[in-house]
């Protein structure tokens, strides 16, 4: 990529260890590893699992969608390896709510892909999406409080915590931010430099 870590195009987002691109009915039956299996679901925080494939199929449709139709910076993506195209996951930066506009940034990983580094690299990715966009100035992770494996993932880019009155089912949220400049101020392992390896951070 030519010294470039992360080159947001029009329809994909590319980094040297994931590519976040359109979902597919193609890629239903992966999918369906993620968004079909409970534990999974109650921890992004879907009212149910996918059904079935058909199912799985029709809501792929449904987030492609609702990604064409959302203005820029705004997505849903699925996240594939560079190396050898795997789905590893999904990734969405869309505003918290219709109430409050302010775009939150997240990530659901088939368990293979946990510990790895993948989450970390999908976060570097959606932070340059989100700024690549001149009107937005912040973005941020929100979490339940148990929830620490995001946390760290969000520390690790650089966020600090705020304080932000935001829940979900009566479910008290943590909010992290990262504003413009605190992307080239993120710490080692996610920073713009040459050093940049979110291979090796292995609590990712």
């Amino acid at each position: 990529m030519e010294q470039q870590h992360v080159v947001v195009q029009r329809d994909r987002i590319l980094t040297p260890m994931v590519v976040l691109r359109p979902w597919s009915v193609e890629d239903a039956h992966e999918a369906f590893e993620i968004y079909g299996d409970p534990v999974v679901v109650r921890a992004i925080g879907r009212r149910e699992p996918v059904a079935d494939l058909g199912e799985m199929r029709s809501v792929l449709e449904e987030w492609n969608l609702q990604s064409s139709q959302a203005p820029v910076p705004q997505g849903l993506w699925a996240v594939e390896a560079v190396d050898d195209g795997r789905l590893l996951g999904g990734a969405t930066l869309l505003p918290f709510s219709r109430r409050d506009p302010d775009l939150v940034m997240g990530w659901h990983l088939r368990p293979g892909a946990r510990g790895h580094g993948v989450a970390g690299a999908i976060g570097h990715a959606l932070a340059h999406q989100a700024f690549s966009v001149e009107e937005v100035d912040e973005v941020f992770v929100v979490a339940a409080e148990q929830n620490s494996a995001s946390h760290a993932v969000a520390r690790r880019l650089g966020m600090n915590g705020v304080t932000r009155d935001w829940a979900y089912r009566d479910v008290r949220l943590e909010v992290l931010r990262m504003g413009r400049a605190d992307l080239h101020n993120a710490r080692p392992g996610v920073s713009m430099g040459d050093t940049y390896n979110p291979v090796g951070v292995d609590d990712w």
